[in-house]
């Protein structure tokens, strides 16, 4: 028999579903590969894919002592000759440094220095819980002050002329919440499907689903116990980059990170309060991506998001990527490449 908690998570999935929706940006339209970005062909090339390993394997990465002792793993590329500016990557829950390996590729042969950080909770970063498979962060403010101590004590050792910060999914929240709070880092902003929100009911009833002992949220589960075949996935629609992605975890279970926790969900939602209450704050320049068929996080609060920053007076680009899933970074080509290549032309345009 189904405890009325249990039946609240059902509803939960009923409602959010049901609840998100995007009808108000610009439509993104497809473009040239004018910044010849890694294409699916070439990643069943073994030459192009031994390339982008090796990249990787180049950059220097190490360990620093995050918030509340957790050991932050990091890696950053920086180029030999002049460079058009450095890109600090803030990634998506589970993901690791690693799993960027092709858009940092793309990004560097393109003249970039890039750097990026695993969560804590996730990749290679300190777990806080003995499940290590359970995503859990003792408190939201956390993620934004490793990031503060990565950018301050790396990124801006460096001198770069220009950095700019391109955001992923939970990246996109610590990203919102990191130009909140340090307005003058970063020279632009790129976001890609940011976790502004999720569909209602859940933050509005998380609470009661949270008890003192970490659980799985309805419907997450360990990592080992949680991969879904390609075409059950709501993360991407290209299954060659869906294939590698899965790949590279298996390969290093060390990196791997399962479903989120209630306590994760609760203060997620507890942080987009904060977002929005201090959305006045920002004064860099962003750009925006929406995904189409959007099934993680909650499109509507994009649009509230923007609402708010064009009623400040705040200029800024946003697109709706029809046909994309939320993972806009490893989708097919044909998604792929005209939002890396806004993101790019979005850089140059400030780049000055």
């Amino acid at each position: 028999m189904k405890s009325i908690f249990e039946y609240l998570g059902i509803l939960l999935i009923v409602f959010s579903l049901a609840s998100c929706s995007n009808t108000k940006f610009q439509k993104l339209e497809q473009v040239d590969n004018e910044y010849n970005l890694s294409t699916e062909s070439l990643l069943l090339n073994v030459e192009h894919t031994r390339k982008i390993d090796s990249l990787y394997d180049l950059g220097t990465d190490g360990f620093f002592n995050g918030a509340d002792n957790v050991q932050i793993y990091y890696k950053y590329f920086i180029q030999d000759s002049l460079e058009k500016g450095a890109i600090v990557i803030s990634s998506g829950r589970t993901e690791a440094a690693v799993k960027y390996k092709e858009v940092i590729f793309d990004l560097f042969k393109n003249g970039y220095s890039v750097y990026i950080h695993d969560h804590r909770g996730q990749g290679f970063s300190g777990r806080m819980l003995a499940d290590t498979g359970m995503g859990y962060v003792d408190k939201f403010s956390y993620y934004i002050d490793d990031m503060k101590y990565f950018y301050d004590h790396y990124v801006a050792q460096h001198n770069h002329k220009n950095i700019y910060l391109l955001a992923h999914s939970l990246g996109g929240a610590i990203g919102v919440t990191y130009l909140e709070e340090y307005p003058d880092d970063f020279k632009a902003a790129a976001f890609s499907s940011p976790m502004l929100g999720f569909g209602f009911p859940v933050c509005q009833v998380i609470g009661l689903l949270t008890g003192d002992e970490p659980k799985y949220a309805l419907g997450h589960t360990n990592y080992a116990d949680g991969i879904d075949c390609f075409e059950e996935n709501t993360l991407t629609g290209c299954e060659i980059r869906y294939d590698r992605m899965n790949q590279i975890f298996e390969e290093l279970p060390k990196a791997r990170l399962g479903g989120a926790t209630y306590q994760w969900v609760y203060k997620s939602c507890k942080q987009f309060d904060v977002i929005f209450e201090n959305i006045s704050n920002i004064e860099t320049p962003l750009i925006l991506f929406s995904a189409g068929d959007e099934e993680i996080v909650c499109p509507a609060a994009h649009n509230e998001f923007i609402e708010k920053l064009n009623a400040l007076g705040m200029e800024q680009q946003v697109y709706l990527v029809d046909g994309a899933k939320h993972e806009l970074l490893i989708e097919k080509d044909e998604i792929r490449i005209p939002v890396l290549t806004k993101v790019l032309d979005f850089y140059a345009g400030l780049n000055k």
